[in-house]
């Protein structure tokens, strides 16, 4: 049966993959995003592009515009896929009157979003987890550390150093020093309904944009890692998607380091099945082809240089840019990716504005931060 959705975030390659698969599925399909330049915004995929007032900035005019869109529109069926997921949890209660909302609960959202919060969370369901304090605490953990804010994305602000040139003063609670462990970097992803697993993806961090944000995706079987996501999606009896990062360790133990409760790059392993996970007749647990390779060429050429720099190879890097097929290209649908751009050129030209980086910019409107609360 063909319903309508509506998809938010749209500025983000994966809800262009999500439009795509949910079109394809023979649903009708809108997005929506704060920024005039979003790539969705070109594609074939959809009926209607929606711009509406930024999230964090204003937030009750977004919450009153999403609302008026989807009564307008008759949408059966709003998902979130970026941070404005936080926004569009938070007043749930606003919109879910007149559509279903696939997001998680706002109280647990919050628990995995902040990064101290959901160690101990972890740390109580029995899982081993990275030595973990707050900067306002006397002691931090020896050896090197990670510092990074409680909310925060991308790995836009983390700091490597080692105790010993650990100053507290340049820190507040705002902020954790965590054991930093030695090891391979990993990402899951997952969509679930009423703490059921529905579609499961784990993949590699090899090629990032910066440092954290991976642009190459191929699937790998780990079964402690999804062992990992469905206890924690049962326990929350979590409804939405879901995704972690781990770092397995020199044991071949997947240690679980932060939480993002939204869409992430793993759906892009995912074809057309996918959609029907959204949907409560979904039952078994769908995966990703074993031969599935994808990635943001745009991004992996633009970030070339700094990971060739952290050691990551040259030649790997350009087996991957030729073998892998790149995210926004499609014959069906190829406004996209000539329109990512313009959506690049102009996300350039606001972090330069305001004194940002391309990757920090492009959250900028949309981040769940501390004064969020």
């Amino acid at each position: 049966m063909s319903i309508k959705v509506l998809v938010t975030g749209a500025r983000a390659p994966v809800t262009l993959h999500l439009c795509r698969i949910l079109k394809e599925s023979g649903h009708e399909v809108y997005a929506a995003d704060s920024v005039p330049y979003a790539l969705t915004k070109s594609s074939a995929s959809i009926q209607e592009y929606f711009l509406y007032p930024s999230p964090k900035f204003r937030t009750e005019d977004f919450v009153v515009e999403l609302a008026e869109f989807i009564q307008v529109n008759k949408i059966d069926l709003l998902i979130p896929t970026c941070e404005e997921s936080f926004f569009i949890s938070k007043y749930k209660d606003a919109f879910s009157p007149y559509c279903e909302v696939f997001v998680g609960d706002f109280a647990n959202m919050l628990l995995l979003h902040n990064k101290f919060d959901f160690i101990e969370y972890v740390e109580g369901l029995g899982f081993k987890t990275p030595e973990t304090v707050k900067c306002s605490s006397a002691k931090v953990p020896d050896g090197e550390i990670v510092i990074k804010k409680v909310f925060s994305r991308f790995s836009d602000h983390v700091v490597f150093l080692h105790k010993n040139e650990y100053d507290p003063s340049l820190f507040d609670s705002l902020w954790i020093a965590q054991e930093k462990i030695d090891g391979v970097p990993y990402c899951s992803y997952g969509i679930a309904r009423d703490g059921k697993l529905l579609a499961h993806s784990v993949y590699q961090t090899t090629f990032t944009a910066g440092i954290g944000a991976t642009i190459a995706f191929s699937y790998s079987e780990r079964k402690d890692i999804e062992h990992f996501v469905r206890t924690v999606v049962a326990d929350l009896r979590f409804t939405g998607q879901i995704s972690f990062d781990f770092i397995v360790n020199r044991e071949d133990v997947a240690i679980p380091i932060e939480c993002n409760p939204r869409a992430t790059s793993g759906l892009h392993l995912f074809d057309y099945l996918a959609a029907g996970c959204f949907f409560p007749d979904a039952e078994i647990t769908l995966y990703p082809d074993q031969e599935t390779r994808m990635a943001i060429s745009l991004a992996l050429m633009a970030y070339g240089f700094d990971n060739w720099k952290r050691g990551r190879g040259f030649m790997r890097w350009l087996k991957t840019l030729f073998s892998y097929r790149d995210i926004t290209w499609s014959l069906r649908d190829f406004k996209p990716f000539f329109y990512q751009f313009y959506s690049m050129y102009a996300l350039w030209q606001e972090s330069r504005k305001n004194g940002t980086t391309m990757i920090q910019q492009s959250t900028l409107d949309i981040s769940w931060d501390e004064e969020d609360k």
